[in-house]
């Protein structure tokens, strides 16, 4: 064989290897609003309490999208609250934050899953009053109210009733804004924060350029917040299937609710073997063109 030969097979083995590679890391769709493989959850852009005024202030969300390959999950939030979070002097710290990102595979409503310890969630916001110590996903989670420290709603009917009274429109993205999956009435009965969990993965922060490279655009659906957060983590540190991911407000002045799916991770032998295969055949194919070649 010679030189011209061996480079032609070379470069016929590693395209087929990279391009079977690339195949599987492809984004799996969901039954949501999808776009270039992320799926979207777009709220109203009238709901955010920012002291007097409802809608367009530091508290309004706009969007969440989810996107995954075979192994990662990749978050992008958009609003106008930063991860420095909105300076409030009647908040304890003097500042009200994100809450925390929640999960909920059960299928059972936030309350029962909360009470069964059946929860993930992910701690994005370190400056928040979340009650893990990092950042990072967490399972086994039980989650807890802190509006109250936070100068928040007392409950979520509260909220509600604030939104329209002053005509705006409440809602939690995916999820209505009285969907019964979230208590609606108590005292500081909003659960916006991780109270305890077992940490399970740590997450990677995302630039705002990686997250358009990787084709998110929430402008498309005119979600044009001053904010655009991303984080991803490994999908090994949660179930696959259907869930509910939420996301509230340290003071509950604004939430976004989500409805998607995780594929299973595929096991390292089935990854390995479908690789071998895949390389197999493209050596195969390589050898036989050689082969036609010399004939």
């Amino acid at each position: 064989m010679n030189s011209i030969t061996k480079n032609n097979f070379r470069w016929t083995y590693s395209v087929a290897v990279f391009l079977a590679i690339i195949g599987l890391q492809q984004p799996k769709a969901t039954a949501a609003t999808l776009s270039n493989g992320w799926n979207y959850a777009i709220d109203s852009f009238n709901d955010g309490v920012t002291g007097d005024q409802i809608g367009g202030g530091e508290f309004e969300f706009y969007g969440i999208a989810v996107k995954e390959t075979s192994d990662t999950a990749f978050i992008a939030i958009n609003s106008n609250l930063s991860l420095a979070g909105y300076a409030d002097p009647l908040a304890q710290r003097g500042n009200i934050n994100y809450g925390d990102l929640f999960f909920n595979f059960s299928g059972q409503n936030f309350n029962t899953a909360n009470a069964n310890r059946s929860l993930f969630a992910v701690r994005f916001a370190a400056g928040n009053d979340s009650g893990v110590a990092t950042t990072g996903v967490y399972s086994n989670v039980t989650a807890k109210s802190v509006t109250q420290i936070n100068s928040g709603f007392t409950n979520l009917t509260q909220y509600n009733d604030r939104v329209r009274s002053a005509g705006g429109t409440p809602s939690t993205g995916d999820l209505a804004a009285n969907d019964p999956y979230f208590q609606q009435t108590g005292n500081w009965t909003v659960l916006n924060s991780i109270d305890s969990g077992t940490k399970v993965g740590e997450i990677s922060a995302l630039t705002s350029a990686t997250l358009s490279a990787m084709g998110l655009d929430f402008s498309q659906f005119n979600a044009v917040g001053s904010q655009t957060i991303g984080f991803s983590f490994n999908k090994s540190a949660m179930p696959s299937g259907s869930y509910v991911a939420n996301l509230f407000a340290e003071c509950a002045n604004d939430a976004i609710g989500i409805k998607g799916e995780f594929e299973a991770v595929p096991e390292p032998s089935t990854w390995f073997g479908t690789l071998a295969g895949l390389s197999f055949l493209a050596m195969g194919a390589a050898k036989r063109k050689i082969k036609r070649k010399v004939a």
